[in-house]
Formats: C-alpha cells, sequence, structure tokens
C-alpha cells in the first residue's frame, strides 16, 4: 500500500468509509436470522473479528504473515458468503484501528470480503465429514494469498493510474506476495484444526443451520 499512503486523505473521509464498512458489515452478519439469534450472533462475530485482529496485530512485525488469511477462508466455509464477508469487513476495521488506517482500509476489507466468498464456494472440498483437508486448506491459502495481495495493490492506481507503475508495483510486492502465500501454509497446518473447531463450535452456539449447497450462502 505504498501508493495509498502517500495519499494525503481527509480524516473525516476516512472515517465516513469505515462507519459504512461497520454498518455494512452488521447489516450483512445479522440479516437472514431471527431476532432470537441476534444476541449470541453479535457475541460471536465480535468475537471472531476481534480474535483474527489481535492475531493480526500480534503477526504485524513479520511482513505479510497474519491469521487473517486462512481465518476469513475458514469463516466463509462456515458461516457462509454473507456473514462471512461482514467478519472480513470487521476484521480490517478492528485491526487498523491499531495498525494504522487509511483509504487502504476499504481494499483489504473488500479483498478479504472475496476471499470469505471463495471459502463458501469451496467449502464442500475444505471441510469433508465435518473435518478439515488439510492438503486443500493450504493450496486453498496459497490462491488466497496471491488473490488477495493482487487486489490490495489495486490500490496503487489510486495515486499513479499508470500501468507501468502498477506492473512495478506488483513486481516489487512479489516477495511480500511469497512471504504471505508461506505464512498461510504455516497457519493452515498449525491452526487450521483448532480454527475450524472453535468456528464450527461458535456457529452451534448460535443455533445457525449449514445448508448442505455450496453455491448459496451456507447458513440459514
Amino acid at each position: 500500500m505504498l501508493g495509498l499512503h502517500a495519499l494525503n486523505v481527509p480524516a473525516e473521509a476516512v472515517l465516513i468509509s469505515e462507519i459504512f464498512l461497520i454498518i455494512f458489515a452488521l447489516f450483512a452478519i445479522f440479516s437472514g436470522g431471527s431476532r432470537s439469534q441476534i444476541p449470541k450472533t453479535i457475541i460471536c462475530a465480535i468475537g471472531i473479528a476481534g480474535t483474527l485482529s489481535i492475531g493480526r496485530v500480534l503477526f504485524d512485525p513479520i511482513p505479510n504473515v497474519q491469521p487473517v488469511t486462512i481465518g476469513i477462508l475458514l469463516v466463509g466455509a462456515t458461516y457462509g458468503a454473507r456473514r462471512g464477508i461482514g467478519i472480513a469487513f470487521l476484521v480490517a476495521v478492528f485491526s487498523n484501528m491499531v495498525i494504522g488506517t487509511g483509504v487502504w482500509t476499504l481494499f483489504q476489507a473488500g479483498a478479504w470480503g472475496i476471499i470469505a466468498v471463495v471459502g463458501s464456494i469451496v467449502a464442500n472440498q475444505l471441510i469433508i465429514n465435518e473435518k478439515i483437508n488439510l492438503s486443500r486448506l493450504v493450496f486453498a491459502g496459497i490462491i488466497s494469498a496471491f488473490i488477495f495481495d493482487f487486489l490490495v495493490s489495486l490500490s496503487v492506481l489510486i495515486a499513479d493510474p499508470t500501468p507501468n507503475v502498477f506492473i512495478a508495483y506488483l513486481i516489487t510486492g512479489l516477495p511480500f506476495d511469497l512471504l504471505h502465500a508461506a505464512g498461510n501454509v504455516m497457519i493452515a497446518v498449525t491452526l487450521g484444526p483448532s480454527m475450524y473447531g472453535l468456528l464450527s463450535r461458535s456457529l452451534s452456539s448460535t443455533g445457525l443451520k449449514i445448508r448442505s449447497v455450496v453455491n448459496e450462502s451456507r447458513i440459514e
């Protein structure tokens, strides 16, 4: 996000954009559920977003290595695309309150939201008989790293829309993309099963049900 860090964006504009993200996130998380489920859904969603945000902050000293991408991938696979997007938006806003916020928060939120959708689409490939397929999670984590980094890299076009600059930016950022992918492999292998276990238990506690159809939102 070097290009965007150079932009002088009014703090008010950043604040408004983050308020919009939070409102959209809450709508996505709570829509489609009964009123009785809302309190537990609030606790679970904020708990998941807070845990992933803390993990990102703790890993921040290691460039481009954090548990959020794998976490959001699994959130999409368990909670579905709609709620996965909402939680992804909250993670981007919450974690950047500590790490540093700006226009780039919009791109990160959008990119993690897309990762949540990917997770919901490939859910039946990642989760088989209520267990995580680690090899597929590792593969999905590698692909997700490059998808996320490419989408966030589009932010440089705001600072300079020149194609040559964008290509140079992508090439320069390749080592960080590889670090992200390697970090996702590490997180998937070491924390993937426990992350899925926690998400499954939190899902059960809300009373939400998982649909068997992958191409739809997986949560009723």
